[in-house]
């Protein structure tokens, strides 16, 4: 910002435009931080007071991916949506703040350009999301530490990153909201991590109707 602000005038345009990026950039990690150590305090001192309202879960997912296209531009999101999801149980803002903070993890530990999966259906009693990359994955040993406090992995490149909390405060604000959270190792072609999600789901008769002609499963994403 000293160096914008002095020599702005002085620069080229291509170079004034990389540090607002960049100042941008440290300035939404710094927020993400700051909502992450707030988080944790309110779940730790048992002060997280998550709504029990009825949630469209699709509406979440439409509105995390939405962020994460917008926060991560070149990580690829895509999203799909099984036919007639029921309503579960729980606060939209947290359950959208979890799906960021999981979108967030992949964008730090898969490798670049790599995508990120999100799917949602219903199993038995059950709405389940689950949230896959195509990084490294997680060792067998590391699958429930992953959800620990200040644990820390390796990026796709060997670096440390991230502060580890972003799975505990994941862990805490499902269970805030009556449901689990695990993860599984590998995923996809016998490498990255995949999220699961469940929370339960609401009876048949509050079920949102599905809009005619629409397709047994939604796709949401970069093209």
């Amino acid at each position: 910002m000293t160096t914008l602000r002095h020599y702005a005038g002085k620069m080229p345009e291509e170079t004034a435009a990389d540090l607002l990026v960049s100042i941008e950039e440290e300035a939404a990690r710094l927020s993400r931080f700051v909502a992450n150590m707030l988080d944790m305090s309110r779940i730790e001192t048992g002060e997280l007071d998550a709504r029990r309202d009825w949630v469209d879960v699709g509406d979440v997912i439409r509105s995390a991916v939405s962020r994460g296209h917008s926060i991560f531009p070149k990580r690829p999101i895509h999203a799909s949506l099984a036919d007639r999801l029921p309503l579960v149980r729980g606060d939209a803002i947290l359950l959208g703040q979890v799906l960021f903070n999981l979108i967030d993890n992949a964008n730090k530990y898969a490798g670049p350009g790599t995508p990120t999966a999100i799917h949602a259906r219903q199993e038995g009693p059950d709405l389940v999301i689950s949230v896959t990359d195509e990084g490294v994955g997680i060792p067998p040993g590391d699958l429930e530490r992953v959800f620990t406090k200040f644990y820390r992995g390796g990026t796709a490149d060997g670096r440390e990153a991230g502060t580890g909390l972003g799975l505990s405060i994941c862990r805490g604000l499902i269970e805030a909201m009556g449901g689990t959270i695990a993860a599984q190792s590998p995923a996809v072609r016998r490498r990255g991590t995949r999220i699961l999600i469940r929370l339960p789901a609401a009876e048949p008769d509050l079920t949102p109707e599905t809009p005619p002609g629409a397709d047994a499963m939604e796709t949401v994403g970069q093209t």
